[in-house]
This record gives structure tokens, sequence and C-alpha cells, in this order.
């Protein structure tokens, strides 16, 4: 089961004790995918669904709701996956009277009243949206959240509006085709989203995944910048080895000072020491900055005697 199916499971699973918090969910439902159809001289309202999950969600709303369902058809589609869909029909003049109490129009593009007024009915209001045409992505892969929504431009931007005023929540729109999709990218936002529409198992999931991407990016930074320090450290040394082979072969380490003769010395010796370990190993010690300061003299005398 993929990432975005057990999030449908989860919140298909939710139980539906809250009769105004049902309501709220059957009005996500309507605003996502309802239209109307005429069949000769009657009204439907229909709302066609790509999950058979979330079929069954709708069905058991309507039914909680006592919203008398007219017919159900499951559709499934025979293709490299196998979909199940369908869609519920309902005589509009039945359910007229519901929706026109609970602020529903088909030429309405605001949020329902009903669903405005608290954040737990907007919570089930958006949980509706996406049981109705949302997907959500691995968080191993990537952080992205969206809901695809066949209604107006204006509705889509008033939920924009309100999520990002109320919640503080970054929402994405674009059109694709004849419909509209918001998308969140924010891991926070996403969790924001998710805890709103009730699901708490995927929230404890999704932050786990983020713990583990964090980790994951702070290793391969670290792991970076060690690598890089690995690669300037060997270039440095190989400098020091090349100086300090020509002053050998044009003068003769004998002939230095003292101090410059033991780090020469020992820079041969050990070329896999740090200037710091190497400072360690002189008698008597010295400092890293000592150590760079008589390796630097060295380099300097490699280049008055040249390396002809």
């Amino acid at each position: 089961m993929s990432y975005a199916d057990k999030l449908k499971e989860e919140l298909c699973h939710l139980p539906l004790d809250d009769q105004a918090e049902c309501r709220a969910e059957y009005l996500g439902f309507v605003k996502s995918r309802g239209t109307l159809r005429l069949r000769g001289n009657t009204s439907f309202l229909v709302i066609p669904l790509t999950s058979i999950t979330s079929l069954k969600r709708l069905f058991q709303v309507s039914k909680r709701l006592s919203i008398p369902i007219f017919e159900t058809q499951v559709i499934e589609e025979v293709r490299l996956n196998r979909k199940r869909g369908g869609e519920l029909s309902y005589l509009y003049g039945e359910v007229e009277e519901f929706l026109r109490r609970n602020g529903i129009s088909v030429r309405d593009d605001s949020i329902p009243r009903p669903v405005r007024e608290d954040p737990v009915y907007f919570g089930a209001f958006l949980r509706g949206l996406y049981l109705a045409g949302g997907s959500v992505v691995d968080p191993s892969k990537e952080y992205h959240l969206e809901i695809t929504l066949d209604t107006t431009e204006a509705f889509v931007n008033s939920v924009k509006q309100y999520v990002s005023e109320n919640f503080n929540i970054k929402v994405g729109v674009v059109k694709v085709r004849d419909k509209f999709k918001a998308y969140v990218k924010s891991s926070m936002d996403i969790i924001e989203l998710l805890s709103l529409m009730g699901g708490k198992k995927t929230v404890t999931r999704l932050s786990s995944a983020i713990e583990v991407r964090k980790i994951r990016s702070d290793v391969s930074r670290t792991l970076n910048f060690l690598t890089a320090n690995a690669n300037k450290s060997g270039q440095a040394m190989a400098k020091h080895v090349k100086a300090i082979r020509i002053v050998d072969r044009k003068l003769g380490i004998e002939n230095l000072e003292e101090d410059l003769q033991q780090v020469a010395i020992l820079r041969l010796e050990n070329e896999d020491l740090s200037l710091r370990e190497l400072g360690e190993i002189m008698n008597p010690p010295m400092s890293k900055s000592a150590v760079y300061n008589r390796l630097k003299k060295l380099m300097a005398l490699a280049e008055e005697l040249g390396d002809k």
C-alpha cells in the first residue's frame, strides 16, 4: 500500500460520531467533486470519485446524515495498475434543502458558513476535499501534498486565503487542464494540514521521516565538509613534501637551521599527519601555527632555489 493510500485508509476509518463533523466532511466532497446532471427532466447531484475507499466513506457519511442515495456505481479500470472508483448520485431535489441550509450553492464560490466557524469543522471539510481528490508523496522522497479540485478558481482562492489567514499555511495553486491543484510543499505545513484532517498516525510517520531526512542531510553535509578538508589538507601536504625534497636536493636538509631541519625530516617521515599532529611529535612540541610557519619558510626557500 502506498503512502497516499495509507493516509486515505486512516482518514476513512475515523469515527462518524459527530454529526456536525460528518456534515462538514460531506460538504467537502460536494465542493470538490459535486456536479449537476440532467436525465430527462430530473436533476441529480453526482459525486464521482477515483478511490473505492473514498467512495465507501462518502456512502457511510451520507447514511449517517440520512441523505438518500439514488444510485451507486462502482467503476473498475483495467490498466497496468487496476484501479477501482465510482460515483454516488442523489436526487437534487432531496438534497437541495440540506445543501441550502448549510450554505452550499452550485454558483457559490465561498467556503460554507458552518465550516468557517470552527477549526474542527474546517478540518473535516478539508478531509472531504482531500478524500475526493487528494494525494501525498512519500516524505522519504519529497514533501508534497496536493488536492485536485473540480471547481472554480474563486473557490480555490477562497480556501487558499482562509488557510493562510487562519493557520499560516502556504498553499500554491496551479491549473491543470480544466481543474485546479492546491498544493503544499513545506513539511511543517503538511503536518498542520494532516492534523486538521485528523491523520494522527500519518503525522507521526511524517514526523519520523522528517527527522530521518534531517539526520541524513546533516551527515551528508558533515561528510562533504570532512572530504573537502581532507582534500585540502592532502594537497597542502603534497606541496610541503615537494618543497622539502627540492631543498634537500639543492641545499641539503642537514644544512638547514635546527628547527627547520626537524620539521623537514618529520614531514618526510610522516606525510599523513596533520599540522597539529606534527607539532605534537616535535621536540620540544610546537603549536600548529608554529609548524605552519616553518613549513611556509621551507616552501619559500624551495621557490628561491627553483626546481631545475
